[in-house]
């Protein structure tokens, strides 16, 4: 993949980029999220957190390893950031969350230091490996691997301790819940979740909030019970 996209190709209305600033945008290196779904670091730094004017300096920064995602010291300018990364810069002891606001757009929530030590992460699927091992894998492209297979099930959302990656507690998928969606019509909206809807056949699942607003169940993400455990930006009650 090239690391430059034309400006006008680049998704800079998600990204909150203009386009008409400059001829080139970067792309997202292969890393945790995909290219659809994530940012690259040096957009977050320079258009986003405005650290710096140009990308000489964000490589400068990085370059001096003061930025850190996920807890974990990151030098590359192209890493992909996504929804509920952790982006800190120790030195000035601030610390973000990537969340989506209700426009679809990337937004950069700034969060105290107990938030910064961890992270939430939605299990998108599972697999069973030798010896009984049951590997989670997660909605931000990594994955974790536990000797219980049975505690946790797809679309839970866990919560994992930043940089070691331990899970410190969970939260479970269904009716009563809150859920963060995540996409389509309705994204960056909180609401409980009143129905699963399970269809037969190709198409995908819904699920259904109090509000009576539908969404797939790929869009919804778990972030607490009767109150979000992250904060949320701008948020739309549905």
């Amino acid at each position: 993949m090239s690391q430059h996209n034309k400006r006008y190709n680049a998704p800079t209305e998600k990204w909150g980029i203009p386009t008409k600033e400059s001829f080139w945008a970067p792309s997202p290196a292969p890393g945790p999220h995909s290219a659809d779904t994530s940012i690259p670091l040096i957009v977050v730094l320079r258009d986003i957190l405005r650290y710096t004017e140009t990308s000489k300096e964000a490589e400068h920064i990085l370059a001096e390893r003061k930025v850190e995602v996920d807890g974990k010291v990151t030098t590359d300018k192209n890493r992909p950031v996504g929804l509920m990364d952790v982006i800190s810069i120790p030195d000035i002891s601030e610390n973000y969350r990537v969340l989506f606001d209700q426009k679809g757009k990337f937004r950069l929530l700034s969060i105290d230091e107990s938030q910064a030590g961890w992270k939430p992460v939605r299990i998108q699927d599972k697999t069973t490996l030798k010896g009984g091992i049951t590997q989670y894998n997660l909605h931000d492209g990594t994955n974790i691997r536990t000797e219980d297979g049975s505690k946790y099930k797809t679309k839970d959302v866990l919560k994992l301790q930043l940089p070691s990656r331990k899970i410190l507690d969970s939260l479970e998928f269904g009716e009563g819940q809150m859920a963060l969606v995540t996409g389509g019509d309705h994204i960056g909206e909180l609401g409980t979740i009143k129905e699963y809807e399970v269809i037969r056949g190709s198409q995908p699942n819904f699920v259904h909030f109090e509000s009576g607003i539908t969404t797939v169940e790929d869009y919804a993400f778990v972030v607490g019970k009767d109150k979000p455990i992250i904060e949320i930006p701008e948020v739309g009650i549905i």
